[in-house]
């Protein structure tokens, strides 16, 4: 979740592990971020996060500076560098990767707007009506219920859910763009291609093409904005379009991986392996199988 831990009190799940691990596609937290909060590095994730502020307000520099209060949903797309300031909020956090609700251009990609307008420089931080609010809450409550019951059903139920918050959010009114630095920017156009094309032949100099950059440029503002190299960001989203046909096919290991950009299928065990800690089969097996 985007607090650096320190400074935030979380009443944890015992299948945080499990969504870190990208074997579980939900967490959902109760957060209570406290001040004073040192300044330090900013945070990116490689999954999706919402924030819905329930008590006090908060500092939060993502795009530029906001204050949260009780009421708004804070909305954080995956590489989207973000640090809480000075605190005193209560609230809920929803993290979910995103490959759940299908491949790019899937039906499922229409429930990404939200994220996507934010991704393109519009506020990250939207302001529901009361009604939308409770909506937005109660789905919350039992999407931490059904995650942390883990029986049988439990993942459809919870995908259920996932899906009734983000059509409440498309529904709030769609934020006003704002400005941003050139370098976000930048790096934001620079993810957005990726996850489009990433199953694609893929490199750096495409990147920087697609964008209007040198290939130079493009590499040195993507690993200053998230952290991460452009390859570093290929990999995990052709990885996440693996995990998905992994939890959802019955597809071999070799056709997944010619699907998601690898023509020698070893190449892509041996990333997924060094991604994952086990081989795809393993991974496959690991999702399948129940939590006791």
């Amino acid at each position: 979740m985007p607090s650096e831990p320190h400074s935030t009190k979380h009443d944890i799940l015992p299948s945080r592990r499990e969504f870190e691990e990208k074997r579980l596609p939900v967490l959902v937290e109760r957060l209570q971020v406290r001040s004073p909060v040192p300044r330090g590095p900013s945070a990116v994730h490689t999954y999706a996060v919402v924030i819905l502020v329930t008590r006090g307000q908060s500092q939060v520099r993502h795009a530029g500076e906001w204050m949260l209060r009780a009421g708004d949903v804070h909305l954080i797309p995956p590489g989207d560098p973000h640090r809480m300031g000075v605190s005193d909020a209560e609230g809920w956090g929803l993290g979910f990767h995103p490959e759940v609700l299908g491949g790019a251009g899937g039906e499922g990609a229409s429930l990404l707007g939200p994220w996507l307008r934010v991704r393109q420089g519009c506020h990250p931080v939207l302001q529901p009506t009361l009604a939308q609010r409770r909506r937005l809450l109660r789905w919350m409550r039992l999407l931490k219920d059904e995650v942390s019951r883990a029986e049988r059903g439990s993942e459809e139920a919870v995908i259920s859910l996932l899906r009734l918050v983000l059509i409440e959010l498309e529904r709030v009114s769609r934020p006003a763009a704002v400005p941003e630095s050139p370098s976000a920017g930048l790096s934001r156009k620079a993810l957005t291609y990726i996850e489009t094309h990433c199953v694609e032949p893929l490199s750096l100099a495409k990147v920087a093409k697609a964008v209007g950059r040198s290939a130079a440029h493009v590499a040195g503002v993507v690993r200053q904005e998230t952290g991460r190299t452009v390859g570093e960001w290929i990999l995990e989203c052709r990885m996440a379009e693996a995990r998905r046909r992994l939890r959802v096919t019955d597809e071999r290991v070799d056709i997944i991986g010619e699907r998601v950009g690898y023509a020698d299928v070893t190449h892509f065990i041996r990333q997924f392996r060094r991604v994952h800690g086990v081989t795809p089969a393993a991974w496959r097996r690991r999702v399948s199988t129940p939590a006791t």
